[in-house]
């Protein structure tokens, strides 16, 4: 999780060592809906009529809590600030509770060095997710929200293999229109659906 986070300051020296892919720019198409790459999966999301962005792709190394490395790969958003949707595939299914990924969430925010979190459950895509927000030195308000696109349940225990971290630092319009667009396309699906929200179901932050 640092991994990412270090990634989202650029500018540094410490967030390019840890680029381990050719980082790709391409400019954001007028059509509101985009669909990217991020290893085996397919990401849509639609920042509505904005077009002001850039998008990057790199592979970043993700620490997990008994010390083995994954590779996290990352789409960055880059606009007026930043946005980043991070896929994780662990390879093998992990018991997704809710308190593991709340502990993803602040620990994202920690690295941050973002105070007064507070946490609060959600869904993202219909899936169970925890989304976090945290108070940056700035002032400004970072937002994470973690959840399992392949969450299942197996005996009724929830397993996920492949976790996705939402980070933002852009306007509360544009972080709520990503938050509620997102769809992680899993592999065998014959194509990815845009899921559009009722106003009761919106993620308001």
């Amino acid at each position: 999780m640092m991994g990412l986070f270090r990634g989202l300051k650029r500018g540094s020296k410490v967030g390019l060592a840890l680029v381990s892919a050719l980082v790709l720019l391409v400019t954001a198409a007028l059509a509101a809906e985009e669909t990217v790459t991020l290893g085996e999966y397919e990401v849509s999301f639609d920042l509505g009529n904005y077009s002001g962005y850039t998008l990057e792709f790199e592979e970043v190394p993700y620490a997990t809590v008994d010390g083995e490395e994954y590779t996290s790969r990352v789409c960055w958003i880059q606009g007026d600030r930043m946005m980043m949707i991070a896929l994780t595939d662990f390879g093998v299914p992990m018991a997704a509770t809710s308190s593991l990924t709340r502990r993803a969430v602040t620990s994202y925010l920690n690295n941050a060095q973002c105070k007064n979190i507070q946490t609060h459950e959600i869904d993202i895509s219909g899936k169970p997710a925890i989304l976090g927000l945290g108070e940056r030195p700035s002032g400004e308000t970072l937002v994470c929200a973690v959840y399992w696109p392949d969450i299942h349940d197996v005996n009724g225990t929830l397993y996920g293999q492949v976790d996705c971290t939402i980070a933002s630092e852009a306007s509360v319009e544009l972080t709520e229109m990503l938050l509620n667009s997102i769809y992680v396309k899993l592999p065998g699906e014959e194509e990815a659906v845009m899921q559009v929200r009722s106003e009761s179901d919106r993620i308001e932050l």
